[in-house]
């Protein structure tokens, strides 16, 4: 390890206390918002920390190839374990004005051992998760969405149903969403267990009721996924990323 010279250690301390400062002053994308107390972030305190205006933003003033430009450009990665460019998988789903609407499925089957990111975020800010998809769906076109949740995670079903209520009696799901003509509703469907679910088209055949085994590819869930519609299939942490994207811009998500 280099050693620091006696003259420079206090201004080296007071370059680290300014970084460590400047970290804990960022606006992080995710977690800005959540209660020091642990508690779940409800509609009311979401919106009061500028919840949903990026969802109402994104369908009052962008098309949907915008959108997905614009998670090219700020570089989402898939935060499941892949890491494959969110905009892209976005730009490969076949829709469009003239063919069949098809389904965004949020992957909530959290497995890996020792991992909670996505449960830490399911149950205390679940209204990040649901305009999240609000956005992803209006990108893809899609009329519905589903998020399959692991089933022993009894206090984020609950959390992120009731989330799923508020939202649809604020008018922010169901038809006509947010008075933009954009018809998009949002079901909650629990897994039995299987491990096997993380895989997206494992998780496609027990979201059909069918035995969870992978199918073979091509096609591809974005050429024919869930009831042989165009699919999307992304990680909460993923889809939790698309509000900011769309309120700061690619060049802020990145820095």
């Amino acid at each position: 390890m280099t050693a620091i010279p006696n003259g420079s250690r206090l201004r080296y301390h007071c370059q680290l206390r300014q970084s460590s400062d400047e970290r804990r002053a960022e606006t992080h994308p995710l977690t800005w918002r959540l209660r020091e107390d642990g508690a779940r972030v409800g509609f009311e305190e979401y919106c009061a920390k500028d919840g949903y205006q990026s969802a109402r933003h994104t369908l009052e003033q962008r098309t949907p190839d915008n959108v997905i430009d614009s998670m090219k450009q700020a570089n989402v990665r898939g935060r499941g374990g892949g890491g494959f460019s969110a905009g892209v998988k976005w730009s490969l789903t076949q829709v469009g004005d003239h063919l069949p609407r098809g389904y965004l499925i949020c992957n909530a089957d959290e497995m890996e051992p020792g991992t909670f990111k996505d449960r830490l975020l399911l149950e205390q800010q679940p209204h990040l998760l649901i305009e999240g998809m609000i956005i992803a769906g209006y990108a893809n076109r899609s009329r519905y969405g589903y998020i399959f949740l692991r089933g022993e995670y009894v206090e984020a079903a609950r959390s992120v149903a009731l989330a799923i209520e508020e939202a649809r009696q604020a008018g922010l799901l169901g038809n006509d969403v947010a008075g933009s003509g954009f018809d998009f509703d949002i079901a909650l469907h629990t897994g039995a267990g299987r491990y096997i679910c993380g895989e997206e088209t494992a998780l496609i055949n027990s979201l059909e009721g069918k035995r969870a085994n992978p199918r073979a590819k091509p096609p591809f869930p974005g050429q024919s996924g869930a009831w042989g519609k165009p699919t999307v299939v992304n990680n909460v942490e993923t889809l939790c990323n698309a509000p900011a994207v769309m309120q700061h811009g690619a060049d802020w998500y990145q820095g």
